[in-house]
């Protein structure tokens, strides 16, 4: 180990580093890591713009159109306003240093270790979320049970080796989904465009009092909130500090304008009865042909959980091996393929934990759900390191202040969360966070 690697090891592990400390300990992954191919901006929008438009766009205009009205557009302006707010602690964060180990890094080094061990560790459980999209793309596909679980098997397996074979293949892989992606809500805009109706979007705008309004912001908001996790992908990413902030804006950009276009599409082609609380493909369903509208339904619901698929696997793989290097998990895993992708032994054991729940008939829907909560728990803990910079910055008191708003979204958020979610669900989030915890406080102790 060289001098310089000595140091940054010590520093990162004590919590104490200075200022040569960060730029070292962002300069420690190897070349193979992050080639100078590594992903370029338009391969990183992909990735972040896909990961965020989930099945959820399918009934996000209908739930949103029966919470406010058919001014469900305006909540749509105001929640990527809001979004744009919670992503300044990740952009101030992204632009200072490389941080190979994603969010596990940032939190390791500008907060404390042991919150980055936790972070590392409710990284873990975003395997539920591997397991949830999975086995919803495979039923859309087919109907019986036994079926739709062997396939949902196939596509994990299938897209956890793209990352083991290679960023950039797995980034290939995305821009190739969020083509067909857009193919298919490109045909469904084809066809009912034509028919939206200025008249319907006029009538019924607000059908709540303020409090329904603000609800219906934070539903949006909490629909393209997201795009902050692109910052995993660093390791992999030509130039981070440049290319990571970009790709997170861009795609901020690209779903809010896809996500206010859908509002106004969809409030505007029947009456409120007729649309709210009902999905695209059932409003759709008086304007296009039987086969078109087959293959928006399928193709559009399909796409959007596999893109969200693959890119979530990256969210994980990467921050997961960052933390192997440290000691917080398997030494293993902290290697890297040829291809500056992870490791066999990493990749298997991901890709085997995340078919398991699918084989043996667990609800992945109930225990993806039980992670929702903790991710913005890690994006609040950002806010906290983003502050700290900013208060270190000559000047940083702008971004001090877009800081702190940003706390104040991630926690507006968890409340929305906490209201609208079941009490199982809440639980689940109180166990997997306590597990988390009391795993990172005595890995600690052995480090």
């Amino acid at each position: 180990m060289t001098n310089t690697s000595r140091v940054s090891h010590e520093s990162r592990i004590s919590g104490k580093t200075s200022a040569s400390d960060e730029t070292a300990a962002s300069d420690e992954t190897p070349a193979s890591d992050a080639p100078r191919r590594g992903l370029g901006v338009g391969s990183l929008t992909a990735l972040s713009a896909g990961g965020v438009i989930g099945l959820g766009v399918m009934s996000m205009p209908g739930i949103g159109i029966g919470i406010m009205g058919t001014g469900l557009w305006i909540a749509a302006l105001i929640g990527a306003l809001l979004s744009a707010i919670a992503l300044i602690p990740q952009l101030t964060i992204s632009t200072h240093a490389d941080y190979p180990g994603g969010h596990y890094q940032q939190l390791r080094d500008l907060v404390d270790p042991r919150v980055g061990g936790i972070a590392a560790y409710i990284a873990c459980f975003l395997v539920f979320d591997l397991s949830a999209y999975a086995l919803s793309a495979a039923q859309l596909v087919v109907t019986a049970d036994w079926l739709a679980r062997g396939i949902a098997a196939i596509l994990i397996t299938v897209f956890v080796a793209l990352h083991a074979l290679g960023p950039r293949i797995a980034a290939v892989a995305q821009i190739v989904l969020c083509a067909a992606l857009a193919g298919a809500f490109g045909l469904y805009a084809a066809y009912v465009v034509p028919h939206v109706n200025v008249a319907h979007l006029r009538a019924d705008t607000v059908i709540g009092t303020p409090t329904v309004v603000a609800f219906a912001c934070l539903y949006m908001t909490f629909m393209m909130n997201g795009t902050a996790m692109t910052a995993n992908y660093a390791a992999v990413a030509r130039e981070p500090r440049r290319t990571i902030p970009r790709a997170m804006l861009i795609a901020l950009g690209v779903v809010a304008v896809a996500y206010v276009a859908l509002c106004v599409i969809d409030a505007g082609l029947l009456p409120i009865d007729r649309v709210a609380n009902r999905d695209l493909g059932d409003v759709a369903a008086s304007f296009m042909p039987r086969w078109a509208l087959d293959a928006f339904v399928v193709g559009g619901s399909a796409f959007a959980l596999l893109t969200t698929l693959n890119a979530a696997i990256g969210w994980m793989l990467y921050q997961l091996r960052a933390a192997g290097r440290d000691g917080w998990l398997p030494a293993e895993f902290g290697a890297s393929s040829r291809a500056g992708g992870v490791s066999s032994s990493l990749a298997v054991v991901v890709g085997f934990v995340a078919v398991m729940p699918v084989l043996v008939g667990v609800s992945t829907k109930t225990v993806s759900s039980s992670v929702t909560i903790l991710v913005l728990l890690v994006q609040a803990a950002l806010a906290i390191g983003a502050v700290r910079l900013a208060l270190r910055s000559p000047a940083g008191l702008p971004r001090l202040v877009g800081c702190v708003a940003a706390a104040i979204v991630d926690a507006l958020l968890v409340i929305w969360l906490l209201y609208t979610m079941s009490p199982l669900l809440i639980v689940g989030n109180a166990v997997l966070l306590i597990i988390a915890v009391i795993a990172a406080l005595l890995r600690w102790r052995r480090l």
